[in-house]
């Protein structure tokens, strides 16, 4: 998951004077202006004091962190809560919404993108619950979750989800390694290069839906390997040329490959 970051010194704690993260909250903006993105927020967090602030920023297309982890952002309070949740205890997410004919919503995408989020959080801080800024404090926070308590209830399900995906993920590419080391054992004991990478390769792993069957398919930072396994004869693809490499395979390749076991 790719996390820009654009540190603020101004709106946060160094540490969490002892506390450790228990909670992950969610928010929105509620923004008017428009397009209300996360980098433009970072920025204007980072830009001066604001007396609030939030861990991280979502978008429908991308992540910003204000505020390192191990530091505690503004955004709940530290008052006495309605479920013991407070700023140093607790991870902070804002949504970044839509605002049309004085109507709050909060596209879909910046929704999978804030579970997919609080998903990978959670691989850091297991014992960690969830809740909306109106959990904590009663304001209203997020007002499309608060007012439709089942778009809550869909969230959650998406960050179950993503869990499950990233479970998935880790099985997957942990058989995947293992494989590879034995395709490394087989080249290196003198097996043919090209029967061993077309033939056995194309038996790791298969489950993955995304496929490159053309060097140009792959993205920019795979193509010099794979452009050189098949300028090298390792990769020959099938009767019309087709490579069929699952993306953990090629990003396997390519990792193996910096490490210098194909040459130059």
């Amino acid at each position: 998951m790719k996390i820009n970051k654009n540190l603020t010194p101004y709106n946060r704690w160094e540490g969490r004077r002892g506390d450790r993260v228990e909670w992950i909250v969610v928010h929105y903006t509620a923004n008017t202006w428009q397009p209300d993105l996360a980098k433009n927020e970072c920025a204007a967090f980072a830009s001066e004091y604001k007396g609030a602030s939030a861990h991280f920023f979502v978008d429908k297309t991308e992540i910003w962190q204000s505020v390192a982890v191990e530091d505690t952002a503004w955004h709940c309070g530290d008052a006495p809560s309605k479920n013991g949740c407070r700023n140093t205890n607790s991870i902070g997410i804002e949504m970044c919404v839509v605002y049309e004919d004085g109507v709050y919503s909060i596209p879909k995408a910046t929704v999978r993108r804030a579970a997919a989020l609080v998903a990978e959080l959670l691989t850091v801080y297991p014992d960690a619950k969830i809740c909306r800024h109106y959990d904590v404090t009663g304001k209203k926070c997020p007002a499309p979750w608060v007012d439709d308590p089942a778009l809550w209830d869909e969230f959650l399900k998406k960050v179950e989800e993503s869990r499950e995906m990233n479970e998935t993920e880790k099985r997957n590419f942990a058989s995947l390694s293992a494989r590879v080391a034995e395709l490394e054992a087989k080249v290196k004991a003198g097996e043919e290069a090209d029967r061993v990478m077309s033939g056995d390769l194309r038996r790791i792993d298969g489950r993955t839906k995304v496929r490159y069957d053309r060097v140009s398919d792959c993205p920019p930072w795979m193509r010099p390997t794979i452009r050189k396994l098949v300028d090298k004869g390792f990769l020959k693809g099938d009767q019309n040329g087709s490579l069929g490499l699952t993306q953990d395979a090629a990003r396997v390749l390519t990792v193996c490959d910096r490490t210098g076991i194909f040459g130059e």
